[in-house]
């Protein structure tokens, strides 16, 4: 089956199956420094954590960060 035959099958798949059909394609190709990208943005997560508790960084409220944004 080439690429076109595929593709055009699979949209013709319900959408629940579809969505299953990509995550498995997209797992299959997921490159070995993806696991290492998760753990550093996890150890990111921590460190900014820490900071927030320790009292090192202060928050901004979701509606000034919308406000914020909305002048931009």
């Amino acid at each position: 089956m080439n690429d076109a035959k595929l593709i055009s099958a699979a949209l013709k798949l319900p959408a629940r199956k579809r969505e299953r059909v990509a995550e498995a394609l997209i797992a299959s190709i997921k490159s070995p420094s993806q696991a290492h990208l998760n753990r550093l943005w996890a150890q990111e997560s921590e460190t900014r954590i820490d900071a927030l508790l320790a009292g090192q960084i202060k928050t901004v409220s979701g509606e000034k960060v919308l406000q914020y944004r909305a002048r931009k």
